[in-house]
């Protein structure tokens, strides 16, 4: 789109805005359209016009409602000022700025955290070398957030059904954020049950229904309703219990994912035995097996013996028709990682570059009726704007009002040299509410934050969390975030830059390597802590999981962080590949596609002989990806490339020598 025609679908949106704000009574479309200049003249363009202006502004969280009226339209718009302002938050320099470096430290994707800091006024400027934290970031979770807040019923499609829900609480853990409520739609009668549900797991859009629809329990105890292992069940229901060992490689990643109550005895070469209450002997054996020769079964009979039958089907290496697979562009026929081509950039569509402009607008106009005049330069640092591009806006915004568009229903704003002042702004002095998506972004990183020992020590960002609480009511959630036992070590070597010594087991090791290591920065990814350095044992980048750090020691060497960190390091993901990672293509049963979700290259895609295939990258053949294979079970193949075609089988061995057995 044009630039000037960009230019007249802003000022357009900022008209309409100021106009639904000002009504006193709802307007048809005819009465808009005749006060809003830039509408096309015929009545069916303008209405489509008008509908995608609706939809911009509703975006933005401005809240366009409809009204019967006794017109021919039948229908009349309004923005009400009660629905639009946001209660004032009073936060003090302090925990602006706290606010301001969580929204930093945390990622969760996407830009809502500093859109919700430019609403409120504040400062987005804080920038970090590295976050302290990513968090992943669901579509769904902001209108969960604001069900949460409301004690709205939620609806969305859930395991091939349509859910209506009482939402009760959110809470981060391991990966993925996870939905309590009871299920309406689920038990005998009226009642419900309490219900689990994964918020990447939804299969279609939260809708949130009216407010303060139900009355949540006051002792409800979130952590307690998660139940991340999939056969997991209370003790003490006459259900078997099984023993279990599980050696220092993946000890303190198994035990993090259980009560504290299970696990039996902590070994003194850092493994860990566990009783674990089973009620579902078929996940138990499946996820026993993808643990692989890290774990094994001690008793009772019945569930060491499925296990091990279990391995024993998936022991015997597949024949592997490469003629007739059909090979992923590429050339994935090799063990060469595949070449990255960056996506091609497809611009945005011009709604939305209208109504973010739009979004920062209203930000600087608020800042401005509080403040009265400001420095150009300050102003577009505050916000995070290019200088040219704030002064074509405010230029701009000086041209809007509301009819009959006089000297004095205009904005009034004097942009003189690197000066701007701002007078009688009226209905644009008082910020509009923040979007589902801004609230959840600002309470997640600051809940987040506030679990990183040491990272509130002032206590000012517990202060402004409370505060945005009081005002826009109570996020019920919260974020679980591991404490590994070397974690305060290694982030103390990090802002001491100062080398260390570890023991380490890597995925595929039966015993820790010793390795020297640069520490360049330890940050929480898919709710794991990573360490990131220079590893002088390969003389080249590494990421450690802290959970699989033996000890740590100073060896009294200092260092010289780079000045920026290499482009792997600082994306999203845990996983950051290396020269030797593949991608692989899987073909598994139905029924086990949760255990390869997550770390799918390509959508599941439904093969002829009803099995499921994706893609994934491989970085380690003998440990993590013979462990997948394991859980995935058996039917599981490697389609490509054939160097990996026995990397199940493999695994299976391994995991059988530990029985005992072959």
């Amino acid at each position: 789109m044009p630039a000037d025609s960009r230019r007249d679908r802003l000022e357009r949106l900022t008209n309409l805005m100021l106009v639904l704000l000002d009504t006193p009574t709802p307007l048809s479309l005819r009465e808009i359209t005749e006060r809003v200049d830039g509408y096309p003249d015929t009545k069916e363009s303008a209405r489509q016009a008008f509908e995608r202006d609706k939809k911009a502004l509703r975006d933005l969280g401005i809240p366009v409602t409809n009204v019967p009226i006794n017109a021919e339209e039948q229908v009349g718009y309004v923005v009400r000022a009660e629905d639009y302002y946001l209660p004032e938050i009073d936060l003090d320099e302090a925990e602006a700025q706290a606010l301001a470096f969580a929204v930093a430290a945390v990622q969760l994707g996407g830009n809502a955290g500093r859109d919700a800091l430019s609403t409120l006024g504040h400062s987005t400027g804080t920038r970090l070398d590295a976050p302290v934290a990513v968090l992943p970031s669901v579509p769904a979770l902001g209108p969960v957030h604001e069900a949460l807040r409301e004690n709205a019923l939620l609806r969305f499609g859930y395991r091939g059904r349509e859910r209506e829900v009482e939402p009760y609480g959110l809470t981060f853990r391991q990966a993925a954020w996870y939905l309590v409520a009871k299920d309406r739609t689920a038990g005998v009668g009226d009642g419900g049950e309490m219900r689990t549900f994964r918020v990447d797991r939804f299969e279609s859009a939260p809708v949130v229904g009216v407010a303060k629809a139900f009355e949540p329990p006051a002792d409800l105890d979130l952590g307690a309703q998660i139940q991340l292992l999939p056969f997991g069940a209370e003790p003490g229901q006459g259900l078997p219990v099984a023993e279990l060992e599980v050696d220092a490689r993946l000890a303190r990643q198994v035990a993090s994912l259980v009560p504290e109550t299970v696990i039996a005895e902590w070994g003194s070469d850092g493994g860990v035995s566990l009783r674990l209450p089973v009620g579902d002997d078929q996940a138990f054996v499946s996820w026993v097996a993808g643990l692989g020769d890290t774990a094994v079964v001690t008793a009772p009979v019945a569930l060491r013996q499925a296990v091990i039958d279990r391995l024993v089907s998936m022991a015997t290496p597949t024949e592997l028709e490469t003629e007739l697979v059909e090979q992923p562009a590429g050339g994935e026929g090799t063990l060469e990682p595949p070449a990255k081509s960056a996506p091609p950039r497809v611009p945005p569509p011009s709604g939305l570059i209208a109504g973010e402009r739009l979004r920062r607008l209203l930000a600087v106009l608020v800042h401005l009726a509080r403040v009265g005049e400001g420095e150009i330069g300050e102003i577009a640092r505050r916000f995070d704007m290019d200088r040219e591009e704030l002064v074509h806006d405010l230029e701009l915004a000086a041209c809007c009002g509301v009819p009959p568009y006089t000297p004095d229903q205009l904005i009034e704003l004097i942009v003189d040299g690197d000066h701007v002042s701002a007078f009688g702004l009226g209905h644009l002095a008082k910020p509009r509410r923040l979007t589902p998506e801004e609230g959840f972004a600002l309470a997640a990183a600051a809940k987040a934050l506030c679990e990183v020992a040491g990272a509130d020590e002032e206590g000012a960002l517990r202060s402004a969390l409370s505060k945005l609480e009081a005002v826009l009511g109570e996020s019920h959630f919260s974020v679980d975030v591991a404490q590994p036992e070397f974690l305060h070590e290694l982030q103390d070597a990090v802002e001491r830059h100062e080398r260390v010594e570890i023991e380490y087991f890597s995925s595929a090791a039966t015993t820790p390597t010793t390795r020297e290591v640069d520490p360049y920065q330890v940050v929480l990814r898919e709710g794991r802590w990573y360490l990131d350095g220079w590893c002088h044992l390969v003389d080249d980048l590494r990421r450690f999981q802290v959970d699989r750090v033996q000890s740590v020691r100073a060896v009294g060497v200092s260092f010289e962080p780079p000045g920026v960190l290499d482009e792997s390091l600082a994306g999203p993901d845990a996983f950051i590949g290396g020269p030797d990672s593949v991608r692989a293509r899987l073909a598994f049963p139905v029924g086990s596609e949760l255990g390869v979700e997550q770390v799918a290259l390509s959508p599941l895609e439904h093969m002829p002989d009803g099995r499921l295939a994706t893609d994934v990258l491989v970085g380690d053949v003998e440990g993590w990806f013979g462990r997948l294979l394991l859980r995935l079970g058996p039917g599981t193949e490697v389609l490509s490339p054939a160097e990996l075609r026995d990397a199940g089988a493999r695994a299976a061995q391994r995991a059988l020598r530990r029985y005992g057995v072959g």
